[in-house]
């Protein structure tokens, strides 16, 4: 019998790809790797989606106290960009100065409210993006880096307060805070623009500044210091603001302990895992302070876990997150309790009613992230294979359950703007170009003067 000859090879000294796949039927051609910026353009897009999606209609289209009555009126009173570093109750609020003052001059009037829930929703999902980015040496795992940016549009108690306005976007920034300041970028063009989004973020939340000691991880990389000098320039010109116009004093009679530590099992384990402030009543009634704690056991699990078997990045990671979730709690609520908040002094049945939604933010995030960078240890370290997924979906399954669960918010009683505005317009009609209207705002008490010429 003839041997079949050889076939000749390719000019580019390659066999012929044919052959090699009969000599090697099981070979499969290596898949791309995915861009960087897809998983980060889609968490962008379908957080600002979904952030929209969770509020009702009349939310969306009411503002809120500070962004009406300290924002956006502040940018009509004189150059709308030339008040974004003035100061109120002791901070600096860039970011809500710099869309207030972009939709002044954009928009018409009557679209203001749209206009400024918009915009707070494009912002969570530029967070979630970026959380995204600034967490790729921490957490390898492809998947539970995506489901850690999600984390930020997906978090349970967002809706009631916190999600839609801009003088809450600040505790998002905080929640970005620790990615941030891990970011190592690999070009000095992204750690100049990681810089610029580091000094914009700690000019609106001074409390970037618990999370700069992440600094001293890799402090010989010189951009990771460009990273951080927009931070730590930030909170430079927030000091400086806070000691020029201090804040208004509190009630002055700090939190017992106890309380400090029942509220964080409120705001922090109860926070991240019940889709509503009435299941967390519910739940705590039922089992008392015990059940609360168990539900913290679970996350104080994946913390040890990724303590054990975490490299040393993983490691800085899980400890900032721990501590930052629990200062984060105990420093708002220990500057800003009121002695009817002491949650070891009331009777159960009104500690559980006295949930402070917007504080509960970013002690449920963090404790979240624990758990979402607990299963990229375990993918790393290839032992619970199975596990680490399934605890990522069952994650993800439960906070997506939470996010289709119909909110009420602080807003979704009105007052509508564009009803505020029309009635308005029939008293501007007998007072005049030169007078200026109060239109309402929620809460109840709060209002913006708004010129009648505006209103023409």
């Amino acid at each position: 019998m003839r041997r079949r000859p050889a076939e000749a090879p390719r000019s580019d000294g390659t066999a012929n790809s044919d052959a090699a796949a009969e000599r090697s039927p099981s070979a499969t051609p290596r898949r791309p790797p995915i861009p960087e910026w897809a998983p980060a353009l889609g968490l962008l897009v379908i957080g600002a989606v979904v952030s929209w999606f969770r509020l009702d209609a009349v939310t969306r289209g009411t503002i809120w106290a500070e962004d009406g009555a300290i924002f956006l009126a502040g940018a009509l009173e004189g150059n709308p960009f030339g008040i974004v570093l003035e100061p109120y109750q002791g901070y600096l609020h860039a970011l809500p100065r710099l869309v207030s003052a972009t939709l002044v001059i954009a928009l018409p009037v009557d679209a203001w409210a749209i206009g400024l829930t918009a915009a707070s929703c494009l912002v969570v999902g530029a967070v979630a993006a970026l959380v995204f980015v600034c967490a790729r040496e921490v957490v390898v795992w492809l998947p539970a880096r995506v489901a850690m940016g999600a984390l930020t549009f997906l978090v349970p108690l967002a809706p009631y307060e916190v999600l839609g306005n801009t003088a809450n976007l600040h505790w998002y920034l905080l929640w970005l805070a620790p990615w941030l300041l891990l970011a190592t970028p690999r070009r000095t063009s992204s750690a100049v623009l990681l810089g610029v989004a580091g000094a914009l973020a700690a000019l609106t939340e001074i409390q970037m500044l618990l999370f700069v000691p992440l600094l001293a991880w890799r402090a010989r990389d010189p951009r990771r210091w460009i990273v951080g000098a927009g931070v730590l320039l930030g909170g430079a010109l927030q000091i400086a603001a806070s000691i020029i116009a201090p804040r208004s004093a509190g009630s002055g009679e700090p939190p017992p302990l106890l309380s400090t530590a029942e509220g964080y099992l409120l705001h922090g384990p109860m926070a991240a895992v019940a889709p509503t402030t009435q299941v967390i009543a519910q739940w705590v009634l039922l089992f008392g302070w015990w059940g609360a704690l168990a539900v913290l056991a679970l996350f104080a699990a994946a913390a040890v876990w990724v303590l054990v078997r975490g490299n040393a990045v993983e490691r800085v990671a899980v400890s900032a997150l721990v501590v930052g979730s629990v200062v984060t709690w105990s420093a708002a609520y220990g500057l800003n309790a009121e002695p009817y908040q002491f949650y070891s002094v009331v009777r159960l049945q009104d500690a559980v009613a006295l949930i402070i939604t917007r504080y509960g933010v970013v002690p449920a995030l963090l404790l979240l992230g624990v758990v979402v960078l607990a299963t990229s240890v375990a993918r790393r370290n290839g032992v619970f294979r199975a596990g680490s997924i399934a605890i990522l979906c069952a994650t993800i399954a439960l906070l997506t359950v939470a996010t289709v669960v119909p909110h009420s918010s602080e807003r979704s009683g009105g007052p509508a703007w564009e009803d505020g505005i029309d009635a308005s317009r029939d008293r501007c009609a007998i007072a005049g170009p030169d007078a200026a209207q109060k239109v309402p705002l929620a809460p109840a008490g709060w209002a913006m003067r708004v010129p009648c010429s505006l209103l023409e």
